[in-house]
């Protein structure tokens, strides 16, 4: 009788839990014929929309404006070395590759206490382009770089006077001037090497001092081996400048007027390991055309980026023209 009683009770039970279920499965599938019929009726419209996207699809001209040239200048003066100066031209951004950058027939005067020393250009050997220059170049005394007009004139070492740059190119009636004056070198007071406590790497540490008194500029690089090494394309004619560890521009008002300049690399160096410092002193002008070129180098390739205005110190054209003095130590790291 037991088993008969809990039969009877179990039998309800089982025919509530069917019902259940029935009334589950009917309500899911509702709601999912209802996702399907929505999910159809979105596919439709989105094929009707996709293929009426051609009568929306049409080809626009644009004329761009033409380019106007501007000359643009290189011109980088070193203390006891020759006058050296590359006077290029803008061009389009579709112009054709066989189009000659350089400026060629100006007329190139430096002037300094009253005396005017008139740059050379480069000879030329046949037709210029953008893939081939063609002419036999000017080099400065780290033969990193190469120019189109020179001098023999060596470039007196002076921090009081300005140094004046006029250009004139007759046949395209352009006339550009700039004025630059030689900044003192900063020397390097200390370039350590310190290690870890295990002794397992090291990290460099440059310190010099800044004049309190005055507004200054700096770059400060550090590279690692050599500064430039020989380039084997053209068989150590040229030199190529070596990447370096950190290349930094800093003005004196942000940081430490009147006080050390000092930089710190991490742990990154092993005994032996050979480093190069360098420390610029620079005027304003170039300072702000270094940080705008790496503003225009970072900007490049992002779409949401502002493109910057590239300054510099040119009346009439672009570019810059400034002075290169610089102290370097080198340091071989040991423990």
């Amino acid at each position: 009788m037991v088993f008969i009683f809990a039969k009877i009770k179990f039998i309800p039970i089982f025919l509530n839990l069917i019902h259940v279920l029935c009334v589950f499965w009917s309500k899911l599938l509702s709601v999912n014929i209802m996702k399907l019929k929505h999910w159809a009726a979105t596919t439709l419209l989105g094929s009707i929309f996709l293929s009426s996207c051609d009568s929306f699809t049409r080809n626009i001209d644009i004329d761009l404006p033409p380019v106007e040239r501007e000359l643009v200048v290189e011109c980088y003066l070193r203390p006891n070395e020759p006058y050296r100066l590359l006077l290029t031209q803008t061009s389009g951004y579709f112009d054709s590759l066989s189009q000659c950058p350089m400026a060629r027939g100006a007329m190139v005067i430096i002037t300094h206490n009253g005396i005017k020393d008139t740059l050379e250009e480069a000879v030329y050997l046949g037709d210029c382009s953008l893939t081939n220059p063609n002419f036999i170049p000017y080099f400065d005394g780290t033969r990193t770089r190469f120019y189109n007009y020179g001098s023999n004139t060596l470039c007196p070492t002076d921090y009081n006077s300005d140094f004046t740059l006029e250009v004139i190119d007759a046949a395209n009636n352009k006339y550009l001037t700039a004025t630059t004056r030689m900044q003192p070198p900063v020397p390097i007071t200390s370039f350590t090497a310190n290690w870890k406590a295990d002794s397992s790497a090291a990290f460099a540490f440059l310190e010099a001092v800044d004049n309190g008194s005055t507004v200054d500029f700096y770059r400060v690089m550090l590279h690692q081996t050599a500064v430039y090494e020989p380039d084997s394309v053209t068989g150590g004619l040229l030199n190529i400048a070596n990447s370096p560890e950190f290349d930094a521009t800093i003005d004196d008002g942000r940081f430490f007027n009147g006080e050390t300049i000092a930089f710190g690399t991490g742990y990154d160096y092993e005994e032996g390991d050979t480093l190069i410092a360098t420390i610029y002193h620079i005027e304003k002008a170039y300072h702000d055309y270094l940080e705008a070129i790496r503003d225009s180098e970072n900007a490049n390739g992002n779409p949401f980026a502002q493109p910057p205005t590239i300054t510099d110190n040119i009346n009439g054209g672009r570019g810059i023209f400034t002075f290169l003095s610089f102290d370097r130590d080198t340091l071989i790291v040991t423990k």
